[in-house]
């Protein structure tokens, strides 16, 4: 037996090296600027100092109270390294692939310096394809960015990548340029079960220009299948959204035979969400100097849900960090109600991550070369806002980033 494995693996071993020694050979062959024309290689690194601090609530005498926690919060150092592959064989057709850190975390890339310098994880972070097959119109599958357009990030995290199928279309006609795009999208498959989780949403909108103002008007409406009584998303928590008893299991002590206080209780979300999300971006100059005011509105109209509805997120942009030695500074003032749209794949760093908080969020950013950039970023925010038995906790965030991209 021994033998045999030992044979198979040195077979296995030279197939492998004679199909690597064939695969330099045909790119070897390739002439170099051809090679160069169609594959890219590009990626980034970011180093981050982070702080955390929030109040918790406990009850003292029959009511609730904050207890401040802050004296003792959380300080760490994080790393982001991501990878990525683009390959254009045909005018009309892109297929890319990128590793980045973390874990399988849907909404962050980050990995944390812990575990005696442990090695850290490389997951697949996209893979896809991008094809125009007539002008205007683009298809792209497999697992890929947000495909439709964005006025702020706060309730699709920038690390989310989708999976699944989107077709959109776009044009110019003069100074506007309407689009309009739909996204099948796999959330959670279910072994011997047809009631999967799936996402599905539609946008349309257009961008505006008038010389040097640019104006984006977008309307998303998005839908989850099979979502209400499914159970948590990603890392067994509902991340703001109410969550409710779908079955209670009693468990047999077996020693005594007892079953008194003894059920398993299992959970799932409480509601379907059936969301809108209208959104705007306005573009323009002050003398030289760019401005921006964006904001996002969501609204879950899903008919079960009578209250904790709605969100909002409004900012403000100053300048641009383009070039060596320009900056930029923002602010933001958002509230997410607690079922406002699934928690799952909102901002993770506002009020902690998913839905049920509000609050500022401040930035700054500074292009110091044209590869390399600083940034810090700083929110106030409040947990729980509207919990009827206890007041406004704090939540405090520090980000601290050194920027630098190939």
């Amino acid at each position: 037996m021994g033998k045999t494995l030992a044979l198979n693996e040195s077979f296995s071993f030279k197939k492998l090296l004679i199909a690597v020694l064939a695969l330099l050979a045909i790119v070897g062959s390739v002439n170099a600027s051809s090679w160069t024309e169609k594959i890219s290689l590009k990626g980034d690194l970011r180093y981050r100092f982070e702080y955390c601090g929030k109040e918790h609530w406990y009850q003292a005498g029959g009511s609730w109270t904050t207890g401040d926690s802050l004296g003792t919060p959380r300080y760490r150092n994080r790393v982001r390294a991501r990878l990525g592959i683009v390959a254009k064989p045909e005018d009309d057709l892109e297929i890319g692939l990128r590793l980045a850190t973390g874990s399988d975390d849907p909404v962050s890339t980050n990995q944390t310096f812990d575990k005696a310098f442990s090695t850290k994880g490389i997951q697949l972070d996209r893979a896809y394809f991008k094809w125009k097959p007539v002008e205007g119109l683009w298809i792209e599958g497999g697992k890929y960015g947000l495909p439709w357009h964005l006025a702020s990030k706060a309730f699709w995290d920038g690390d989310l990548a989708v999976e699944g199928l989107s077709l959109g279309w776009g044009s110019s006609f003069d100074a506007i340029s309407p689009f309009v795009n739909i996204n099948y999208l796999w959330v959670d498959e279910i072994k011997k079960d047809p009631k999967d989780v799936m996402l599905y949403l539609g946008q349309g909108g257009a961008n505006f220009q008038f010389g040097s103002t640019k104006l984006l008007v977008a309307a998303n409406y998005f839908t989850y299948t099979n979502l209400k009584h499914h159970g948590a998303l990603h890392g067994g928590s509902y991340f703001g959204n109410t969550k409710t008893a779908t079955d209670s299991l009693a468990v047999v002590d077996p020693v005594s035979g007892d079953t008194t206080g003894w059920n398993y209780t299992s959970y799932g979300y409480a509601y379907g969400y059936d969301v809108i999300q209208p959104s705007f971006k306005l573009s323009l100059k002050l003398g030289k100097f760019p401005v921006s005011i964006y904001g996002d509105l969501v609204y879950n109209i899903n008919s079960e849900v009578k209250e904790q509805n709605m969100g909002y997120m409004f900012g403000l942009k100053l300048g641009k960090a383009k070039t060596p030695g320009s900056f930029e500074l923002s602010a933001d003032y958002g509230a997410l109600a607690e079922d406002c749209t699934n928690a799952t794949f909102v901002d993770s760093d506002f009020a902690g991550g998913g839905t049920d908080g509000n609050g500022l969020k401040f930035g700054g950013k500074l292009q110091i070369t044209k590869k390399l950039q600083t940034g810090l970023v700083f929110f106030m925010n409040g947990l729980d806002p509207n919990n009827p038995d206890h007041g406004l906790a704090k939540y405090y965030r520090l980000q601290a980033d050194l920027k630098m991209k190939f």
